[in-house]
């Protein structure tokens, strides 16, 4: 066991005749076997940089897949702009010029085709029935009136279906010249104002000619319409339909068009409707022709 003494211990122990045996050599012997253990590991440590480049060799192996790799995708992206560059041209190429040109001319012709003839006369070819009174059982004491009321102009179904005796307006009911579920709605609208009670209510039918007709010795319907207006002296005329108003009128205009605009005909106030056959197709358009019937029932005088 070595012992770690000072000079001073030294000094003490060698004057109590105690002799320490401290060989000299015994130190240097200890720091090369210090040193040798450390020494040890080197060469332990040597074969760590030997794997190191061990690594170092096996990266080129994987590094050239990833460039392969890399070059596949690469080569693959390059036709993917491609597509998209060929789609805008696909909506550039769908509308063709002919197609444009039967679309601007099939409305020009079906907004004539309702109430004008070949001649593009609003009017031209259309013949009006007698007057004939709605409610023919309405109180007997007014009727000495020569003037007022209302005149309601329609147009009838060209092929009106065979009716049966149940499905026949009855005899207190509004008598006009439309038929079934039209014919009842209309003398619905007529009674919701309590036109069953005021006698001079007039309706008269509008019938136009045959389509393949010859129009060139016809008249028009405003002068034969305003002869009857001058004879009966009503307050308001109703129209129902959008062939009947353009006829009428002689306008080529939308209905919502001529329901929006006031008119009149020889001096007479007169308001254009849905025909009651269209508002059984669209039910939802009963609101605005109640409007219309309103307005139009401002324009009569009390009984």
């Amino acid at each position: 066991m070595a012992l770690n003494l000072d000079a001073r211990q030294r000094a003490m122990l060698e004057a109590m005749g105690i002799t320490v045996w401290l060989p000299e050599p015994v130190e240097p012997v200890a720091v090369p076997a210090v040193t040798a253990v450390a020494a040890a590991p080197s060469p332990i440590a040597e074969p760590l940089p030997v794997a190191a480049p061990a690594l170092r060799v096996a990266p080129p192996v994987p590094v050239s897949p990833p460039v392969a790799q890399a070059a596949a995708p690469a080569a693959e992206a390059a036709p993917a702009p491609v597509q998209p560059s060929a789609q805008p041209t696909r909506p550039v190429s769908p509308p063709p010029q002919n197609l444009s040109g039967h679309r601007a001319h099939e409305p020009r012709q079906f907004v004539q085709q309702p109430a004008a003839g070949p001649a593009g006369e609003p009017g031209l070819g259309w013949t009006i029935s007698p007057a004939q009174l709605v409610y023919p059982h309405a109180p007997q004491h007014v009727h000495g009136a020569e003037q007022g009321g209302w005149l309601i102009l329609l147009e009838p179904a060209a092929n009106p279906p065979l009716l049966s005796p149940a499905q026949r307006p009855a005899a207190d009911s509004a008598q006009t010249a439309l038929q079934g579920d039209a014919a009842k709605l209309l003398d619905n609208m007529l009674r919701a104002l309590g036109l069953q009670e005021r006698p001079r209510v007039f309706s008269a039918a509008l019938h136009r000619a045959p389509p393949d007709a010859d129009l060139s010795h016809a008249q028009a319907l405003q002068p034969a319409l305003e002869t009857l207006l001058r004879e009966l002296r009503p307050d308001c005329v109703l129209v129902l339909g959008l062939a009947s108003a353009r006829a009428v009128l002689g306008r080529h205009e939308a209905l919502g068009r001529l329901r929006a605009e006031p008119h009149r005909i020889a001096g007479v106030p007169t308001v254009v409707t849905y025909d009651p056959n269209y508002l059984l197709r669209a039910p939802q358009a009963k609101a605005g022709a109640w409007a219309d019937l309103v307005q139009a029932d401002g324009f009569t005088k009390p009984a």
